[in-house]
């Protein structure tokens, strides 16, 4: 199958997102398809989710501190975003959006008409799944095409290959 648009979902702190760069940046040379870069911004919540339903009548409304403090999180996270695939992916479309990152993908590879997503995955296993949420685990539920989930051993692999260049 020849692709024409992937998609490379980025969280900019994770140690793989390197790799996923060049996983996609990869994928798409080879078939001369559309990359686009795709980050998400998760939203800033009155009140930590695991204690909303407890703190509900006593929550206290986000502070300015904090949203200016996320602003410039997000203006931050962009800008690294741009960085990495500049130096990674020159002829990639970047995006940073606002929302939960499986929404966000989701909905963009619907737009694009994505053959593929190239996403991490820290292979958290049960628990760490169960108290973590397991992003990668909804994206490949809610994905409308193919996931291509990079693997810390398989991000090693990347890497190296890429330093021998």
């Amino acid at each position: 199958m020849e692709l024409k648009n992937i998609v490379a979902a980025i969280d900019v702190n994770d140690d793989l997102a390197e790799a996923v760069i060049l996983t996609a940046e990869s994928l798409a040379r080879r078939d001369d398809a559309a990359l686009f870069v795709v980050g998400a911004w998760p939203p800033l919540s009155d009140v930590t989710p695991a204690y909303a339903a407890d703190l509900a009548p006593t929550a206290v409304a986000v502070s300015e501190a904090a949203l200016e403090l996320d602003k410039k999180n997000r203006a931050a996270a962009e800008k690294k975003l741009k960085e990495l695939t500049q130096k990674l992916a020159k002829d990639a479309q970047v995006m940073m959006f606002d929302g939960e990152p499986e929404s966000v993908v989701t909905e963009i590879a619907k737009q694009t008409g994505a053959d593929v997503i190239v996403s991490g995955s820290h292979q958290k296993g049960f628990w760490g799944s169960l108290f973590s949420g397991g992003s990668s685990r909804t994206l490949v539920h809610e994905a409308p095409c193919g996931v291509f989930l990079v693997t810390k051993p398989f991000a090693e692999k990347v890497i190296a290959s890429a330093k021998k260049k």
